[in-house]
């Protein structure tokens, strides 16, 4: 039997725009919204929903935990949801191991942890660097738990992580054993940069390629249609969502073990 697989979702979103393949797949999956915590009432908007046109915060997280079991239940999922604040409602960073500390009493012990490789590459916003701080912190969570024991991958963070193309050996179906003239595209040394910046190197990586046939991608589009208020403002700022180029490839690395 194959271990359970939890896909860590810095937000609602993240699972089902970035693993519908894993999420939609055999097998036990959970998902872990990680930055799933509640503003307090009457607080000021965030700027994400300041650019969506929503003023109340507390009531788009409420509206947003709907939109995500809505979406999961089309793949037959149900998240467990952490309560660390998205990025737009606090200030400054979030340390690690409060994420670690939650997550390995929500974790099967066996699981097999896959995080965002946090592979963004274009800011939506003039005070928000790329890639984004709370999928950074998701990953160094994930590094963490892999040097506690636990197996580990990663994800290609859609749809940030393409915003300037897919590399060519996703296109190509290709595995990273390609030469290195046929990686010399921005996309990839974009990807590998990011990797290093880990810690992890991306030759020892072992990547899939999921192209999803028509059927699942239609599927996904249901399931991303969902996440209604964040729609608008996602196609604005990387294209439209139905454009299979965009949403149908996934890529997934499995990380080597801790030594």
């Amino acid at each position: 039997m194959s271990p359970p697989v939890a896909i860590l979702s810095p937000h609602f979103d993240d699972a089902v725009l970035s693993c519908w393949d894993v999420l939609s797949g055999p097998g036990d999956v959970l998902v872990v919204n990680v930055f799933a915590g509640l503003p307090s009432p009457g607080a000021s908007p965030g700027w994400w929903d300041a650019m969506c046109g929503l003023h109340d915060s507390h009531a788009v997280v409420q509206e947003r935990l709907a939109e995500d079991r809505a979406a999961l239940a089309l793949a037959g999922r149900e998240p467990v949801n952490l309560d660390f604040l998205d990025h737009q409602y606090r200030d400054g960073g979030q340390p690690t191991e409060p994420i670690v500390s939650a997550l390995r009493g929500v974790l099967p012990a066996h699981a097999v942890v896959l995080a965002p490789g946090s592979l963004a590459c274009e800011p939506l916003h003039p005070t928000l660097p790329e890639p984004h701080p709370d999928h950074l912190a998701v990953r160094s969570a994930a590094l963490e738990l892999a040097r506690r024991g636990f197996e580990f991958g990663l994800c290609a963070d859609l749809p940030h992580a393409n915003a300037r193309g897919w590399p060519r050996w996703v296109l190509d179906g290709a595995r990273r054993d390609r030469s290195a003239a046929a990686e010399a595209d921005h996309p990839a040394e974009m990807w590998r940069a990011a990797l290093a910046s880990s810690g992890l190197i991306a030759d020892q990586l072992a990547p899939e390629v999921h192209r999803l046939t028509a059927p699942a991608f239609a599927r996904k589009l249901e399931a991303i249609r969902r996440y209604a208020s964040q729609l608008p403002m996602l196609e604005e700022g990387f294209g439209r969502l139905d454009d299979p180029e965009l949403l149908g490839y996934e890529v997934t690395w499995r990380a080597p073990a801790a030594a």
